[in-house]
């Protein structure tokens, strides 16, 4: 049995479907065909019945043409009907001459005993060969006296024959049945998968590396048509993923050597100062003291990369933030506090809201959020520029979670609109130089993104009325259905 199923399995669709089809033809060519041999035999008897009954009444039926009953002639037997056999017998119940003409076989019946006629129904008869016949038995009068007997015979043969020939005839129609439905079934069943033919053929190239291949979809409503879209559907999210999966890989290694660079200049440095101190080429305590200062200065921005890295890595996780309702104005007031004390030089103003705005989030995240954003806007315009930190309240939308928002304003060169969409990128950033104090690792912005999707809301970037640019950030208020 289990060779039997792998044998099965190893046959292609094409002949299964036209295997199956001429199957089940088969079978119900054979259910027909028996079904109508049982109807049909007993409607034949039947018939046969009634005929004999009908000659009965009225025999000149199976006799010679002209035949007259009451005046039967030797001719009117010889010459009756050969459909039926006809004998006369005499009054002892002996033969006196039949439409055999003398000419008798295996299949002739033969004449019953003269006790054994029933003259009220039917006679049961058979010949030599087997054949059964019905026969009905009339008498025959002459001048008030009966002289004999007329029996007039129907045999079975002739209902075996007809049954024969509408096997013969069905049989040979049955075969040309078969053998159509199976070339139909064929030809149909090869149109219908021609489209799968194209699919093996685009599925060929695309194996080869022709990932731009797609399925013609000729008929979307069949199911192979459903089975075309659906791979084209596949196959452009899988295009998508490996052009992402290839632009994620060209960001990484460009990280990768910007982070080699920027980790090994420090490392140089602090090998450098500790290579001179080992030598004795500092020789002053204000050397050492200068020697000191840059390899610290140095671990700081070690510490800062490492740090935006971990950082990163902490939000890929997808760690349960502390959510509680926040102030804005009050995040926004600390913020613009420390700013001041980083750069004395800035003025770092508040606009707040009268509402008094809440989010709820990680609060460490959402000053994270703040301090990038501040930092960012800090680097990228000319000393002394004015930053703004505008509090604000969302106005409530159809379909959307009540929001609270704030907005880090700046005054510098802004941002052209056509790199807005990629600054948030991870490992991105404008100044493709590889000096931090410039163009940076490209993980703040990164970094800002990632905590406003973990917290549900959304971030962009605006230009500055007068010039610069404007991050906003909205994020959910308490309370919001999310």
């Amino acid at each position: 049995m289990a060779r039997l199923a792998d044998r099965w399995a190893d046959v292609s669709l094409r002949a299964k479907i036209t295997g199956v089809t001429v199957f089940i033809l088969f079978l119900g060519l054979i259910v027909a065909g028996v079904g109508t041999l049982s109807v049909l035999r007993p409607m034949l008897a039947l018939n046969q019945t009634n005929t004999l009954i009908q000659l009965r009444s009225n025999p000149a039926d199976a006799l010679a043409q002209g035949a007259d009953i009451n005046n039967l002639t030797r001719n009117d037997i010889l010459y009756a009907d050969r459909l039926y056999y006809v004998a006369l017998l005499g009054s002892d119940g002996s033969l006196q001459y039949d439409n055999a003409r003398g000419e008798g076989s295996s299949s002739t019946p033969q004449v019953p005993a003269p006790e054994a006629i029933n003259r009220e129904g039917f006679t049961p008869l058979s010949s030599p060969d087997g054949t059964e016949w019905r026969a009905i038995a009339l008498p025959i009068a002459e001048n008030g006296q009966i002289r004999g007997t007329l029996l007039i015979a129907a045999s079975s043969g002739f209902i075996n024959q007809v049954l024969a020939q509408y096997v013969v005839i069905f049989t040979a129609f049955g075969i040309a049945v078969i053998l159509l439905g199976a070339a139909l079934t064929r030809l149909l069943v090869t149109a219908t998968f021609l489209p799968l033919a194209e699919v093996e053929q685009t599925a060929l190239e695309i194996s080869r590396g022709d990932y731009s291949k797609r399925i013609m979809v000729s008929s979307p409503h069949t199911e192979v048509g459903h089975l075309g879209e659906s791979l084209n559907v596949m196959l452009d999210r899988l295009d998508g993923s490996l052009e992402d999966q290839a632009r994620t890989i060209e960001r990484m290694r460009r990280f990768i050597g910007d982070a080699s660079h920027e980790l090994r200049t420090p490392l140089v440095s602090v090998r450098g100062y500790a290579e001179l101190y080992r030598m004795g080429a500092l020789q002053d305590e204000e050397q050492v003291g200068q020697a000191m200062e840059r390899i610290e200065k140095e671990a700081i921005r070690m510490t800062s990369l490492v740090e935006d890295l971990l950082a990163l890595a902490r939000l890929d996780e997808r760690r349960a933030l502390e959510l509680a309702p926040l102030p804005l104005g009050r995040l926004a007031q600390d913020a613009a506090l420390d700013a001041r004390a980083q750069a004395p030089d800035r003025e770092v103003s508040v606009v707040e809201d009268s509402a008094d705005p809440q989010v709820l989030g990680d609060e460490h995240k959402v000053r994270q959020l703040m301090t990038n954003l501040i930092g960012n806007a800090m680097r990228h315009t000319p000393e002394g520029s004015p930053i703004e930190i505008v509090v604000s309240t969302v106005p409530a939308e159809e379909g959307r979670p009540r929001m609270s928002r704030f907005e880090i304003v700046d005054h510098g060169e802004g941002i052209p609109e056509q790199i807005r969409d990629r600054i948030f990128g991870r490992f991105w950033r404008a100044d493709t130089s590889r000096n931090r104090e410039t163009g940076g690792s490209g993980l703040g912005l990164a970094i800002v993104k990632s905590i406003v999707d973990a917290h549900g809301g959304t971030v962009g970037v605006h230009e500055t009325p007068g010039g610069g640019a404007t991050f906003r950030v909205d994020l959910p208020a308490p309370g919001a259905d999310s």
